[in-house]
């Protein structure tokens, strides 16, 4: 019986997840598996808080065995967080690469640093002479891995009879501006180095302390050998082709599927298993690249493929296909219209093969994360290019939690499926589980995203129509005056700007959308500075006259989008979404200098001066009384200030 098998990844956007993903599609590729990749991204923001799909699809009871990328997870959550999310599944058999998981039954793959760290330490003294070994490390951040190369190195330098330094170990937090901060920090000349080599926790890292040390006129290799961790595609067509420890990551993948396919089939695998890794040597340490690895300009090697100019026509196509999706985007269609049309915009390559399943009403994501997976999803389109299947009027139902397609669309054969959820905002609308024929994962969820956002435009359209429908014309001319007394209600007559009415409907608005869209900003509240001064000397028109002028300079200061209003008299409040506090020095600037410009071009006997203070509001923060309060304290503060100064 055809077995389906679930990867779990956090974000297929990295070489790591790709070179695994290889490993396992090659061990399943003559084996009577449906193998399905689940992208489930932890995180705060509403695209993690929607991917928990992923998670419910996989508590199905028909799925014979999952594996999971583990340590992509445990880079933004822990392991007892991993645990308690995956609770809910039905099968034993679960597979964690790199870190054993506190699920019962559940197995892993390990990779052990000791041997590989051992063999370069040993390397770089017996064949180059290095004897003071720098150590570039992302310990800080508390990160399983890195703690455990850290370790692996110091016995390596240990077991050469070598001295550890802690002068010589420096803190790059496993990214590129780190590591050239820490060695650029100590290093200002080339006499003051004091290391003839340097090993670092990733190959990333290593190319910024090449950088680093270039600078100053530091030469790789001669002066000093560099070593990284990963051997990366970079690693391998970098002009100066980086030496470093090859972790075997399609073995990982290799391995992992042949252990989840063993106890598939009901045999008994080991708890854990150990992956070898090993060194590579190449010109960053001196050593010249084997003819094997040597690769020529129209060649790259990735993965188990290597790619030849040929990828520049690919490349063109791949831009095609996205031109003609975001050109969908920019359209109003219909979702019958979309699914008639939908097989035009599908890359035959990349996606050649794709059901969408709706639920019968929107599910809303909230704020805190939880996700119910509805009990009844319907296939509305069906089409496989392979073997000609077309079909976008379809109303077949199923339950999601006992499976994630019915079986007969899921085809014969072997094959990859990669899932997504449907979603918009908050209200996610189904999902798409799409046919791979490529191991190009990101190209194949970059057009799973857009469709996402396609099928929910043409979802939010359709129910417009259909709503729109029902109204008569005696309603919507109805609805069209009740609108334009509203806007009529909420405008001030003096200024034009929003009055406190509608600074309260449109401001919370404002923020509400700014928020779901993951944005923050600040709100404000401004007076005008000696307005009674400027009534009694000038008179009362005068005196309207500057607070008219107050509203244009705030208008001309800010956004036409932005939240404007008029309180009453010379007081005067906003919302401004997408401006950080620490901007706010620089808006008070461009408001004096406006200020000084429109009382010129007014021939104003004075000048205009505006006092302004702000808060900042955010998904923690956001009610509105309360930060006008706060930015209300902030402008009483700025204006004694003014005060002051003019004494």
């Amino acid at each position: 019986m055809k077995k389906n098998i679930v990867v779990l990844v956090s974000e297929i956007a990295n070489d790591y997840s790709f070179s695994v993903l290889d490993g396992i599609n090659s061990f399943f590729s003559d084996k009577d598996v449906n193998l399905i990749i689940i992208s489930t991204r932890m995180g705060e923001d509403l695209a993690s808080r929607h991917s928990l799909l992923g998670i419910k699809l996989i508590e199905s009871n028909r799925i014979d065995g999952i594996i999971i990328l583990t340590s992509i997870f445990l880079s933004s959550i822990s392991v007892e967080k991993l645990t308690d999310l995956l609770k809910g599944i039905k099968t034993d058999n679960i597979v964690s690469i790199s870190t054993q998981l506190t699920v019962k039954n559940s197995s892993s793959t390990y990779v052990s640093c000791d041997d590989a760290y051992n063999q370069i330490i040993q390397h770089l003294k017996e064949k180059h002479g290095c004897k003071r070994i720098a150590f570039m490390s992302a310990a800080a951040l508390g990160s399983k891995e890195a703690i455990e190369r850290l370790e692996a190195f110091k016995k390596a330098i240990k077991n050469n009879d070598l001295n550890f330094d802690d002068k010589l170990l420096f803190e790059g937090y496993f990214v590129y501006d780190g590591a050239l901060n820490a060695l650029k920090d100590r290093y200002k000349k080339k006499e003051d180095l004091d290391f003839d080599a340097i090993v670092s926790a990733n190959d990333i890292m290593a190319f910024a302390c090449i950088n680093a040390l270039e600078s100053i006129g530091v030469k790789i290799p001669g002066d000093v050998k560099v070593v990284g961790f990963d051997d990366i595609i970079q690693a391998q067509t970098a002009e100066l082709p980086l030496s470093t420890i090859n972790q075997q990551m399609e073995e990982q993948g290799r391995t992992a599927g042949k252990l989840a396919w063993e106890k598939a089939l009901g045999k008994k695998i080991p708890e854990r298993t150990a992956i070898n890794i090993k060194p590579v040597f190449r010109e960053s340490c001196g050593c010249c690249s084997s003819e094997s690895e040597f690769l020529t300009k129209t060649q790259l090697h990735t993965g188990t493929k290597t790619v030849t100019v040929s990828l520049h026509l690919e490349k063109n196509l791949i831009q095609q296909n996205i031109y003609y999706l975001l050109e969908t985007l920019q359209r109003e269609v219909t979702l019958e219209m979309l699914f008639e049309t939908i097989d035009s915009i599908l890359p035959d390559f990349y996606v050649p093969g794709i059901a969408i399943c709706l639920y019968d009403k929107p599910v809303l994501i909230s704020d805190q994360g939880e996700f119910d997976l509805p009990d009844k999803a319907t296939i509305r389109v069906y089409i496989d290019k392979n073997s000609g299947v077309k079909e976008t009027n379809l109303k077949e139902s199923f339950n999601p939690h006992k499976m994630i397609l019915p079986d007969k669309f899921f085809g014969k054969g072997p094959c990859t499926y990669l899932t997504h959820p449907i979603f918009f905002g908050h209200r996610q609308y189904g999902y798409i589980v799409c046919k791979s024929l490529s191991t190009e994962y990101l190209f194949a969820m970059i057009y799973l995203k857009t469709f996402s956002t396609i099928i929910s435009q043409a979802y939010i359209y359709t129910q417009q129509l259909e709503e729109n429908a029902k109204l008569t014309s005696e309603n919507l001319i109805l609805q069209m005056d009740n609108t334009e007394l509203n806007q009529i209600s909420m405008i001030d007559s003096l200024t034009g700007a929003l009055n406190r009415r509608g600074l309260m409907v449109m401001g919370n608005e404002t923020m509400k959308l700014a928020l779901n869209m993951g944005t923050s900003g600040i709100v404000f509240f401004a007076d005008m500075d000696y307005l009674k001064k400027i009534n009694d000397e000038y008179g009362h028109d005068m005196g309207d006259l500057a607070i008219k002028l107050e509203a244009h300079i705030l208008k001309t200061v800010f956004r036409q989008n932005d939240i404007i209003a008029r309180l009453g008299g010379d007081e005067f409040a906003g919302i401004i979404p997408g401006l950080a506090l620490e901007q706010v020095e620089g808006v008070e600037e461009k408001i004096k200098a406006t200020c000084r410009k429109i009382s010129l071009e007014n021939n104003l006997p004075f000048t205009i001066s505006i006092s302004f203070g702000a808060a900042g509001f955010n998904k923690e923060k956001h009610n509105l009384e309360e930060l006008l309060k706060q930015a209300d304290k902030e402008q009483y503060l700025a204006k004694k200030r003014h005060h002051k100064e003019r004494k």
